[in-house]
């Protein structure tokens, strides 16, 4: 066997430290590690319970406490949580699939040949599908947008609204 360097001999002294510390600490000092446990005394859990309950008896509720609990158990009717793809999904699980689509027209991009509205806060060419199901988009004026509902073929003009 090779003659050990100076770092591996270091390496195993540390390493035969930590085991025989391990072995004195399962075997000779036991489970509780040589530590005494400490246990609370009833009387001064009761004396803490009881300076904790008169503090929170003195605080009153102010105003603005009020109005936060009154807002925090109320219902929300929309999670700001969901993407707006999702909501509708549960939307229209909760009213047997008939979902009533809001189309707002808010504005008119023209660059030169190309034409874009802005629906729904998004971005249309004409010819695109929206957002929301069903529904694509047919042509793009100034003043108002023609919209197709693919499912029923019905066409809706929706004015811009500034």
């Amino acid at each position: 066997m090779n003659k050990l360097n100076k770092r591996q001999i270091i390496i195993l002294a540390v390493t035969a430290m930590v085991a025989l510390y391990a072995a004195y600490d399962l075997l000779i000092a036991g489970p509780t590690g040589g530590k005494t446990k400490i246990e609370a005394k009833p009387v001064e859990i009761e004396s803490f319970v009881n300076t904790i309950r008169n503090d929170l008896a003195k605080a009153k509720a102010t105003g603005v406490d009020i109005y936060i609990a009154a807002r925090a158990e109320t219902e929300w009717n929309r999670s700001p949580f969901w993407e707006e793809t999702s909501y509708r999904e549960f939307v229209g699980k909760e009213t047997g699939g008939v979902v009533k689509a809001k189309i707002i027209y808010s504005g008119y991009v023209e660059a030169g040949r190309k034409k874009m509205a802005i629906i729904n806060g998004w971005e249309y060419e004409a010819g695109e599908s929206l957002d929301l199901k069903g529904y694509s988009l047919k042509s793009i004026s100034p003043s108002r947008v023609l919209i197709i509902n693919r499912n029923t073929f019905s066409e809706l003009y929706v004015p811009i609204q500034e």
